[in-house]
């Protein structure tokens, strides 16, 4: 079962660098873990519209400050790190998730803008497709916590070991990393729709 710990001790062996016990370690290694593994992590989920980080919700309605550009203003969800889509109804919400193409089509969402912490639209009510700052790393797959710790491997490098040239391959394999697991996440929805298909097929 993946953990915290779990995933900084990949970084630090990727580095070469001992393994820690805990977080609260006076180590140099578990110092840096604290600094860097949360940035790391909200930066990772940024990064791509994961389909297992994928949350709808409906978002509560809030004084509009700028009536004359938008109908209605919304508190952005305190676990959003990426905001993928505004729909009328849960419904669609829902379905836009399955579509490979994520946020590319008003088809699949309604125009909407990001100020601070609120998202306009011309929707009520409205129902907001996202990207959740996901914090249990049992929930994460095996691609993504591979990705995860080149990525924070990279971060770790100059403070525990001063060398350029180990950040730089670090930093190289966290881009593969990631990108694997990315493709890996684009491909469960394609395999997902797919096999949907056939059974629709098998069913007529």
């Amino acid at each position: 079962m993946s953990s915290v710990v779990f995933i900084c001790n990949l970084a630090l062996s990727n580095l070469g660098k001992d393994n820690i016990e805990a977080l609260s370690d006076s180590g140099a290694e578990a110092r840096a873990c604290r600094q860097f593994y949360e940035i790391t992590r909200n930066l990772l989920l940024e990064a791509y519209p994961w389909r297992w980080a994928e949350k709808v919700q409906s978002m509560a309605e809030v004084v509009n400050a700028i009536p004359g550009d938008w109908a209605f203003a919304y508190n952005r969800p305190e676990d959003c790190v990426k905001v993928l889509s505004v729909h009328p109804d849960r419904g669609s919400a829902l379905a836009a998730g399955n579509l490979p193409a994520r946020g590319a089509d008003y088809r699949y969402g309604v125009p909407y803008d990001i100020s601070g912490p609120n998202i306009y639209c011309d929707l009520s009510p409205a129902f907001l497709r996202y990207t959740k700052r996901a914090t249990d790393p049992t929930q994460y797959p095996a691609t993504f916590i591979d990705a995860l710790s080149w990525q924070l491997s990279v971060r770790l490098a100059m403070p525990l070991t001063r060398d350029k040239n180990v950040r730089s391959d670090a930093w190289a394999v966290a881009k593969q990393m990631s990108s694997e697991a990315m493709v890996n996440d684009a491909n469960e929805v394609r395999e997902t729709s797919d096999h949907d298909g056939d059974l629709e097929g098998a069913r007529s």
